[in-house]
């Protein structure tokens, strides 16, 4: 084996462990100024709230993996052993998971929010947070029954340096047709949000934190479409991996960190913009009159 130091590989490893401490300064900062304004009692924002939250856990899980490597590299007589770090990484990938379906939620309820505005506005507060909090939850745990009871993996049987490596036919096959329903699912139903906010744009003035939530989630489903999808596309259209983790280090873990991060100054940047209440405007097509939400009406000309 070389003792050659790896450049490339600490290279990535460094920038993916000094995003997650951003991604944990940033999301804690979103948190606090959720708290300390009037977004916290609006129900549109509460799947994004609980996004800076996973966030967090996912950057502070994977730090610890990081922070392992990057020691490894530069003293490699100190090497962690797998097991020792085998919490950790199965955490970070339940979060992983968590993450990927929370996106999918939030797509959801923006479509719907976009489609049928009037029950949204009328039923989403009846939806308590917490109810979001404990499907999640349940998805993550979802990962670990696959994992250890319906696919039968004992992690510890064979030598391993990433969780990936333990995995059976079985927990891939579930892997796989997992991240690929919904990664196209997100894709596919942020496209239509974006193509119906481009048709709807001289329609209506949307209220100011609609048009912030819309934000967020395209923005959002973009840097999963760059960082998480395209790369896992590619790996399963092709039967390989696009980098060598041997050279490259944690790439796919690194490129999660920085979409994770570019998610958080994005946020920071759109919440900051002041919001105003703007009329939603209808237009009868018949009669040319429209109307604003607050029953007045006018004739278009």
């Amino acid at each position: 084996m070389s003792s050659e130091f790896n450049y490339r590989a600490f290279s990535v490893t460094s920038v993916g462990f000094i995003a997650s401490i951003f991604i944990v300064v940033l999301n804690i900062r979103l948190l606090w100024k959720f708290q300390n304004s009037l977004m916290k009692n609006k129900p549109e924002y509460h799947l994004f709230k609980i996004r800076f939250i996973v966030d967090i856990c996912y950057s502070l899980t994977v730090s610890i993996y990081y922070f392992s490597l990057i020691v490894s590299y530069i003293s490699p007589f100190i090497l962690f052993q797998y097991k020792s770090l085998f919490i950790a990484t199965l955490l970070s990938s339940n979060v992983v998971s968590t993450r990927f379906f929370l996106g999918a939620l939030i797509s959801i309820e923006r479509l719907i929010a976009v489609f049928l505005p009037v029950k949204f506005h009328n039923n989403r507060q009846k939806i308590s947070i917490f109810t979001f909090f404990i499907m999640l939850v349940l998805w993550g745990m979802l990962e670990d029954v696959m994992y250890f009871w319906v696919c039968n993996i004992s992690p510890f049987e064979k030598t391993c340096s990433i969780l990936g490596c333990t995995w059976n036919d079985c927990f891939l096959q579930y892997w796989t047709g997992n991240k690929l329903i919904i990664g196209l699912f997100t894709c596919m139903s942020s496209l239509i949000l974006f193509v119906k906010l481009l048709s709807l744009k001289k329609a209506m003035n949307l209220n100011n934190d609609l048009s912030k939530t819309n934000y967020l989630c395209i923005g959002d489903a973009c840097l999963t479409l760059i960082f998480d999808f395209s790369p896992f596309l590619v790996t399963l259209i092709f039967k390989t991996q696009l980098l060598s983790a041997d050279i490259y280090g944690p790439y796919n873990a690194t490129a999660k960190s920085l979409a994770c991060f570019i998610d958080a100054v994005i946020a920071a940047i759109v919440l900051k913009i002041p919001s105003k209440i703007n009329s939603i405007k209808s237009v009868n097509p018949r009669s040319g009159i429209t109307s604003d939400r607050h029953g007045s009406s006018r004739t278009q000309f």
